[in-house]
């Protein structure tokens, strides 16, 4: 099987993350890195080798690549992905895919000019117990889903002084960043969104973006969904529950247990899911689709539904 050379654009947060979990694809080599910050690239260059750039546009285009991962600030998803796809890349983006519906579709339709594959990195799909939480809805095991609860809640320290806070630069706050992967875990786990409405609010006054927002979401199916999502809720809980018509299912990411109980069951049974973690996950099924080995799990297009779903509640929320 040929080898699959990799670029990593973003080397910092998750760009860093992603980079371990490369170096751990077999076949897969780190051909190049890609920072603004040239020391940041340098150090990075040191632990996984490769081209040192701190020019993207410099980077796309001159070196032989088989995927460009994009780890940027979301300013920069539409423009990077655009020209990796256009020049033969397939392309993994973190999400959000884009600031607006209008960038995700951009970056969708380049995608489907150019024939690549572009993958929205929403993890969360990925995640161990959330995979078991998937199979006991595929096998009738819980019935049919009715509810879906997810609340991402905790205190982001610090983040006013970082581009997470900056609407210029990440589109918006705990929306985009945070409850977009409850928005797409909704997706995957109770079908498409038919209608979607909420309520943001800003706890932190050195805020001019929302920290914090409640979402109800309704799928296609008629299932119903419920999103909490802060930044500024300290002690607070990172849960997944799903109810089903005969059964339910509970995953609490803090203490990474599952709790679930079927119609023929007693008594609810508690397991600990181990395995790769989903990031590992998320990196080996990408390289799996590229080598044509298996489906692309999770698509651009899952990414720029996402997108329109947060516009949706934005909008709800200011009339």
């Amino acid at each position: 099987m040929s080898e699959l050379r990799v670029a990593v654009v973003g080397c910092g947060g998750m760009g860093s993350i992603h980079l371990d979990r490369w170096a751990k694809v077999s076949g897969a080599v780190i051909a190049a890195v890609c920072d603004a910050d040239a020391g940041v690239v340098t150090a990075t260059q040191r632990v996984y080798g490769g081209e040192a750039h701190t020019r993207w546009d410099e980077l796309i285009g001159a070196t032989p690549l088989d995927v460009v991962d994009i780890c940027t600030p979301p300013v920069q998803h539409e423009p990077v992905a655009v020209r990796a796809l256009e020049t033969g890349h397939h392309v993994l983006c973190e999400k959000p895919l884009a600031r607006t519906p209008a960038e995700a579709r951009r970056m969708v339709e380049a995608a489907d000019r150019a024939g690549k594959l572009l993958m929205t990195a929403f993890c969360h799909r990925f995640h161990p117990p959330i995979l078991f939480a998937r199979e006991l809805i595929e096998n009738d095991d819980i019935g049919r889903v009715r509810m879906v609860r997810n609340r991402f809640s905790g205190v982001f320290e610090g983040v006013e002084n970082r581009w997470f806070s900056d609407p210029e630069v990440a589109g918006g706050g705990a929306l985009l960043d945070t409850a977009i992967h409850s928005v797409d875990l909704f997706r995957c786990l109770a079908g498409e969104v038919r209608s979607a409405a909420g309520r943001v609010a800003t706890f932190n006054p050195a805020l001019t973006v929302e920290d914090s927002a409640a979402i109800v979401l309704e799928a296609e199916s008629g299932a119903l969904g419920v999103i909490e999502a802060s930044w500024s809720t300290p002690h607070g809980r990172n849960v997944v529950e799903i109810y089903g018509s005969a059964g339910a299912c509970l995953v609490d990411y803090d203490s990474n247990q599952v709790q679930y109980r079927s119609a023929d069951m007693s008594v609810w049974e508690t397991r600990v899911i181990e395995g790769p973690d989903r990031f590992q996950r998320e990196i080996d099924s990408f390289a799996d689709a590229v080598r044509g080995l298996q489906p692309l799990r999770v698509s651009g297009r899952d990414g720029l539904r996402a997108n329109e779903v947060v516009a949706e509640v934005l909008s709800s929320a200011r009339t």
